[in-house]
């Protein structure tokens, strides 16, 4: 699966090797809390940016969920062939996107409907990133202080 990277946070693989290092129910609860922080700001934000990917908006948005990791994330698409001709949700997200700019469309195996429709519905991210990732390193505090105690 494709992975995009949303924001660059300098000294994050540190951080994440330096959590490795506490116990496993810090682990879990880091986990639970990148979830839920992912769930309430993240995925809001996705599915309202999926609904402008062209004719496939609708199906795409129903894909969006909060992925179980230490850092708040989301998964975008399904592999189910749910759409017309048997497509599935993410084999349209990136040729929904890219359209004409796209890797697939460079090989003139994209059909006319994605060349005719690309929206750029990715891009239009951004507003949930300062509140997520002032809420994400809030909840390391609270967990490195909550197990540093013992």
């Amino acid at each position: 699966m494709a992975k995009i990277a949303d924001m660059e946070v300098y000294g994050l693989n540190k951080m994440l090797a330096d959590l490795r290092s506490l116990p496993k129910e810090a682990q879990e609860e880091l986990r639970l809390e990148s979830k839920k922080i992912a769930t309430e700001l993240m995925v809001p934000y996705w599915k309202e940016a999926a609904e402008n990917a062209g004719p496939w908006g609708g199906r795409i948005s129903d894909t969006v969920k909060a992925k179980r990791d230490r850092l708040p994330s989301v998964s975008i698409g399904s592999n189910r062939k749910s759409l017309p001709g048997g497509a599935s949700p993410t084999m349209v997200r990136y040729p929904s996107h890219a359209g004409k700019k796209g890797r697939s469309s460079s090989q003139g195996t994209l059909p006319k409907a994605f060349l005719e429709n690309a929206t750029g519905w990715m891009q239009q991210m951004g507003r949930y990133k300062p509140e997520a990732l002032k809420r994400w390193l809030e909840a390391i505090k609270k967990i490195e202080r909550k197990f540093e105690r013992g």
